[in-house]
């Protein structure tokens, strides 16, 4: 089982400042979607390999897109496979122009990706790359901060790596019929992941 939290963080918005991606569910759940009992109690969905959560962009992101976010991430995967957690997708789900993935198992590490492809671009570009330790099986968490024009990765609250990012002064834009996924990327060609998602807790 893998039980996984996506939130975006956003520092300049002026109400919570988050994003909960597993509201793109919604209910009645869509078929090879189901509620199980996740991480230290709380409710969380289990994705089924023929689940196919998606959105148009617009209904849930805003657009023009925040130019620094963070990206939040509490994962326990099962298998060594890997696949892509969430995608913004181009309107033909080509290209992905958002995304984070956690690349297959190779000599007792993997990766984490995160993908960020500007307006134009003839395929999905890969902003930066993490290396971890064997993620199977335990729990990890971890944030991908994006700002300025860095990439960080955070893990226990402490950064642990960093990577230059080049990219133009402007956030990323949508077309209007751009769609956002979650456990898939859409008509990409990206590995699905089969996964739990648990429910974000908000402080009161």
């Amino acid at each position: 089982m893998r039980l996984l939290t996506l939130l975006f963080v956003f520092p300049e918005r002026d109400s919570s400042g988050q994003l909960d991606l597993t509201e793109l569910i919604g209910v009645p759940l869509p078929p090879s979607v189901s509620f199980i009992t996740g991480f230290e109690g709380f409710p969380a969905y289990s994705f089924g390999p023929d689940a196919n959560v998606g959105r148009l962009t617009r209904s849930f992101i805003p657009d023009p897109f925040f130019r620094d976010f963070g990206v939040v991430v509490t994962a326990k995967p099962s298998t060594r496979r890997g696949g892509v957690l969430f995608a913004i997708t181009d309107a033909l789900q080509k290209i992905v122009h958002l995304g984070v993935a956690l690349a297959p198992v190779e000599d007792g590490s993997q990766r984490v990706v995160l993908y960020y492809t500007e307006p134009g671009a003839a395929r999905t570009q890969e902003a930066a790359s993490f290396k971890m330790a064997d993620l199977t099986g335990r729990w990890a968490r971890f944030t991908l901060a994006v700002q300025g024009e860095e990439v960080r990765l955070y893990m226990d609250c402490e950064e642990h790596h960093r990577v230059a990012f080049s990219r133009s002064p402007d956030g990323l834009t949508f077309q209007p019929s751009s769609g956002i996924f979650i456990g898939n990327a859409g008509g990409t060609r990206l590995d699905r992941f089969v996964v739990s998602f648990g429910v974000f807790k908000r402080e009161k």
